[in-house]
């Protein structure tokens, strides 16, 4: 058998082998998957080893950018199914504070700690699953701290004190942040840059809504039970374990680098030459490597304007999600005097805006495919903050509506109806910025992404903290001023980087690879 022919044939054995019966760049793996395929099939044809695996061309069905749509799907629905586990978690607890701070007789803002250390933890994850994922595949960097997330959400059901209950809750975090970082990654390893943009919203439709369902489901287990409180990990942890277990058997590994090495090993099994070889069995990642790539560069870019003003824009906004779910108790149950179920009802709203800035953002998503159409495929980053241009007055006007409509004399719809604006903007800006870092970094994009990550949750541990505090001292009206003025403040940043961002990006050691 030729050398090609026994390559094809090989794809075409492991593609079969590769079903959803079987078995993202982004990531901190945004890095753009198509890129990195290109780049790989180039060296391919370049190096003169021809015992290099690479894919074989664009109809290669191995190669998971070629996968039906169905494939992709499928996989994508299942990631987006593991960060949601995460994301729900997050906000499940905030409803039960109450319970926990009477049953171990602490503050309410102490017993919001549970909240801040699982979204600190969840900042963390990256730095240490991200090497993971790189090497052994996305389905291991994934998958298995999703399922050791579980395992410390019933260490949360079962503690006897609040100190295990806050340590197991950040350890909950930090694996859970494993999916809610990488498997983005996976977007970028299925899909193409003309597609990935709808995909990409798609998949966050599942992840913001887990924030805002959570406090109602919460609200409700509350209510049945004096250990409600308990009942909310454990519904965290039959999750995971139901989603991680299903995601094991059924969704197909989608890292190239990986793919090909399996690819390879097949080749020097069917055929005896022992010379094929893949790019990542050369790879030896070092502790050095870990340290300067994914500890030591992103806040080296953190401190470089483009990734500092995007990060703090994406976290505000992430912060303000957060700040969502504490406001909206307060305003329907301590001002309002609804009762706790009714009063979590209303952070559906929230989700209403994250669906309408989503259908901002796929329509944004589709213009900027013609635009990276007409300009042979290379990212134009600039055009990713179009949508951000409304988001970013949206956001504040929202806040407004939400804060000076909250006395009782104001009908319970103009809050909700401040609410959803509020969250059509976050949606569209915090979408903006993301796909902006992306596009601008390239090939550093994982760092830049694991910098957004990290100072997210930063400011969205702070936000619950103070949120709470600020709204009952300040009152609603003048809390979500607060806020508005700062959201106000940012306004410019998009404008700023659409009209400069190509001089900055000149100039930024990171992103010259784009110019």
């Amino acid at each position: 058998m030729s050398t090609n022919a026994e390559k094809v044939q090989v794809s075409r054995e492991l593609a079969e082998s590769t079903c959803l019966g079987d078995n993202v760049p982004v990531t901190p793996e945004v890095v753009d998957a198509a890129s990195v395929y290109s780049s790989v099939k180039d060296k391919g044809a370049e190096d003169s080893d021809r015992y290099l695996v690479v894919f074989e061309g664009d109809d290669d069905p191995y190669c998971p950018l070629n996968w039906s749509f169905k494939k992709k799907s499928f996989t994508t629905m299942m990631y987006a199914s593991c960060t949601f586990g995460p994301q729900f978690a997050s906000s499940v607890y905030g409803p039960v504070v109450d319970d926990v701070a009477a049953l171990y007789n602490v503050s309410q803002e102490v017993a919001m700690l549970g909240v801040s250390l699982f979204v600190l933890g969840v900042g963390f994850g990256p730095m240490l699953f991200a090497p993971i994922s790189e090497v052994y595949g996305r389905k291991i960097g994934v998958i298995v701290p999703f399922f050791i997330s579980g395992l410390f959400a019933i260490g949360v059901a079962t503690a006897n004190n609040l100190q295990t209950v806050l340590i197991m809750r950040f350890f909950q975090g930090l694996f859970g942040g494993a999916p809610v970082s990488n498997s983005g990654g996976v977007l970028g390893d299925i899909w193409r840059p003309e597609a990935r943009g709808v995909a990409l919203v798609c998949y966050a439709f599942v992840v913001a809504g887990a924030t805002t369902v959570a406090p109602v489901i919460s609200a409700a287990l509350s209510v049945t039970s004096n250990n409600g409180w308990r009942w909310t990990s454990y519904l965290c942890a039959i999750y995971t374990f139901t989603i991680a277990i299903i995601s094991a058997i059924f969704v197909p590994e989608s890292y190239h680098p990986v793919l090909l090495s399996k690819k390879a090993k097949k080749l020097r099994t069917t055929t005896q030459n022992w010379a094929w070889h893949s790019q990542l069995d050369g790879w030896d990642l070092t502790f050095n490597d870990i340290v300067t790539k994914h500890l030591t560069r992103p806040f080296a870019m953190l401190m470089t304007p483009i990734v500092a003003a995007m990060c703090t824009y994406a976290a505000f906004c992430f912060g303000i999600l957060y700040l969502g779910v504490i406001a909206m108790p307060v305003e329907f149950r301590v001002v309002r005097q609804w009762k706790e179920v009714p009063s979590c009802l209303a952070t559906l709203s929230m989700f209403v805006g994250v669906v309408l800035g989503g259908g901002m953002n796929i329509y944004a998503a589709r213009r900027y495919a013609r635009i990276l159409r007409a300009n042979h495929g290379k990212p134009v980053p600039e055009e990713r903050l179009v949508a951000t241009f409304f988001g970013c007055f949206l956001m504040p006007i929202g806040l407004f509506i939400f804060g000076w409509t909250s006395p009782p004399n104001f009908p319970w719809i103009a809050p909700i109806l401040g609410t959803t604006v509020m969250m059509t903007g976050f949606f569209t800006i915090f979408q903006g910025c993301l796909n902006y870092l992306v596009d601008t970094f390239l090939r550093f994009s994982a760092s830049a992404i694991a910098a957004t990550t990290f100072t997210r949750s930063c400011l969205g541990a702070a936000f619950p903290l103070f949120g709470n505090i600020m709204f009952r001292n300040l009152g609603v009206q003048w809390g979500a001023s607060l806020v508005g003025f700062f959201a106000v403040a940012m306004i410019p940043i998009p404008f700023v980087f659409y009209r400069f961002g190509p001089e900055i990006r000149k100039h930024n050691p990171y992103s010259s690879q784009v110019m």
